[in-house]
């Protein structure tokens, strides 16, 4: 895998994680401690498996295509869960297995 499709997906799955977390409250200025104590929890247990999930589902995408999920994500507030499975432009090929949460 080429250096720029690598940082492509990188930046990708770090997009969407913000996101989830954003979309799950955890990102509220009001109360730093209590969606800091939300964050880590939930790295602790999820993040390596989700990680690992989503850059085998993303390996199989052109640039061009990161580049244009990137760009969903980015202007949606979307993860990647809502963005590719549930998107039929960047449906490829069926999923292989349950989503991580």
């Amino acid at each position: 895998m080429s250096r720029i499709k690598a940082d492509l997906i990188c930046e990708i799955i770090r997009k969407s994680q913000t996101n989830y977390f954003e979309k799950q409250g955890w990102s509220d200025p009001g109360k730093p401690e209590i969606s800091e104590q939300f964050v880590l929890e939930w790295v602790k247990n999820h993040a390596k498996q989700y990680r690992e999930y989503y850059v085998a589902q993303l390996q199989m995408y052109s640039t061009t295509r990161l580049g244009e999920i990137l760009k969903a994500l980015t202007e949606s507030g979307k993860d990647l869960t809502d963005v590719i499975h549930r998107a039929p432009q960047f449906a490829e090929k069926p999923n292989s297995g349950p989503v991580p949460r």
